[in-house]
C-alpha cells in the first residue's frame, strides 16, 4: 500500500530560474523509511513540504495517506508528524513543556501524554535536562527536542528532515535507535538526510535527486551497483599524477584527495605505484557516499541512470 503518490509534480518559486521540483513521479510504501539524498537545493525540503501540506504545488497531483493534499490537507495533517528543517525550540519552554503540550494538542489525554512524554525523553537522554528552558540548552539539545516531539504522536507518516543535523555521535546513535522502534509499530517515515552512513544504515529505499529530477533509485544493494567498479581509492591531490589517474575513474571529493574507482586488478596496479612512490593511499568498498559522489559529485559522468524522473 502506497501512503504517498505523486504524479508529474512541479514546484516553482517566484524569481528562480529553475523549478525547485521538475515533473517528478514517486510511489512511497508504507511501513518503510524511504530516504530521499540531495544536495543543499536538489528539491529535498520543497518535497517534503508539499507532503506535509506546507507548500501548495505549481503542478500536478499527490495524495498523502489516500488524501488529496489540495482538497483535503486537514485530513492529512491529522495523521502526519513532522520535524521541519527550520524548526526551533521555544526558548522559555522545557523538553517537557515541548513534549507533553504538543502530545496534549494532538489529542492525548494527560495521563498518556505524561507517560509518552516520559518515554520518549529517556528514549532521548533528554529526561534528565526535561526542566531546563530551552534557551539553556545545547544546540544538539535542542534538535532532540524536535525529534522527540516529532516522535511521541501516534501518527501514520513521518516526516523528518535533516533530523540528526549538529548532533555528535552519540546522540546521532539515539536519534537513529528512537527511528527505528518507530519504524518497527508499522509506520511509514520520509527521511532526508546528507549524512550517507544513516542513509546507509536507516533506508529501506532510496531516492537520489538533483536539480529537482530524480536521477537515481533503489535499494543500498541496487545503488551499489551504479558505480561500475569494485573498489575506491583515495589518494591526497598533492600526489596525484596521470600514471595513477589513467588506471580508474577520477572524481574530485572537494576535499584534499581525490577518490579513485577502479576495478580489482586495476586496483592492484595502483597499490603497486603509490607504494613505489611512496604515496599514502586508502582502500575501501564501494559505499553510498561514492554512489552519491559518483552521481552528483561529477558533472561530466554521462552514466547517470533513471533521468526520465519517474520510480
Amino acid at each position: 500500500m502506497s501512503v504517498i503518490e505523486a504524479s508529474k509534480l512541479t514546484k516553482s518559486y517566484k524569481g528562480s530560474k529553475h523549478p525547485a521540483l521538475n515533473d517528478i513521479s514517486l510511489s512511497i510504501d508504507s511501513k518503510q523509511i524511504f530516504t530521499m539524498l540531495g544536495r543543499n537545493g536538489a528539491g529535498k525540503t520543497t518535497f517534503v513540504r508539499i507532503c506535509a501540506t506546507q507548500l501548495m504545488p505549481t503542478s500536478g497531483r499527490i495524495f498523502v495517506l489516500g488524501h488529496d493534499i489540495i482538497k483535503h490537507p486537514g485530513r492529512v495533517r491529522n495523521q502526519i508528524s513532522a520535524i521541519p528543517q527550520e524548526g526551533r525550540p521555544l526558548r522559555a519552554l522545557t523538553p517537557w513543556d515541548h513534549v507533553y503540550n504538543w502530545l496534549r494538542i494532538r489529542g492525548a489525554s494527560s495521563e498518556i501524554a505524561k507517560e509518552k512524554a516520559v518515554q520518549i525523553l529517556e528514549k532521548l537522554d533528554l529526561y534528565d535536562a526535561r526542566n531546563v528552558p530551552a534557551m539553556n540548552l545545547s544546540g544538539g539539545m535542542k534538535q532532540k527536542v524536535l525529534v522527540a516531539m516529532a516522535l511521541a504522536p501516534d501518527a501514520q507518516l513521518l516526516f523528518l528532515d535533516e533530523p540528526t543535523i549538529g548532533l555528535d555521535p552519540v546522540s546521532r546513535r539515539q536519534v537513529w535507535s528512537a527511528i527505528k522502534d518507530w519504524k518497527d509499530q508499522d509506520r511509514t517515515i520520509l527521511l532526508t538526510t546528507h549524512y550517507m552512513d544513516e542513509a546507509e544504515l536507516l533506508a529501506d529505499y532510496i531516492v537520489i535527486i538533483d536539480s529537482g529530477k530524480i536521477i537515481a533509485n533503489g535499494t543500498m544493494n541496487e545503488l551499489r551497483k551504479i558505480v561500475p567498479y569494485e573498489l575506491r581509492i583515495d589518494v591526497p591531490k598533492i600526489n596525484l599524477d596521470k600514471s595513477l589517474k589513467s588506471l580508474g575513474s577520477v572524481v574530485d571529493s572537494g576535499a584534499n584527495f581525490v577518490r579513485i574507482f577502479a576495478y580489482e586488478t586495476d586496483a592492484e596496479k595502483i597499490y603497486e605505484k603509490a607504494l613505489k612512490m611512496n604515496i599514502q593511499f586508502t582502500v575501501s568498498p564501494i559505499t553510498l557516499d561514492d554512489v552519491f559522489v559518483y552521481l552528483v559529485g561529477n558533472k561530466n559522468n554521462e552514466k547517470r541512470i533513471n533521468s526520465g524522473n519517474e520510480i
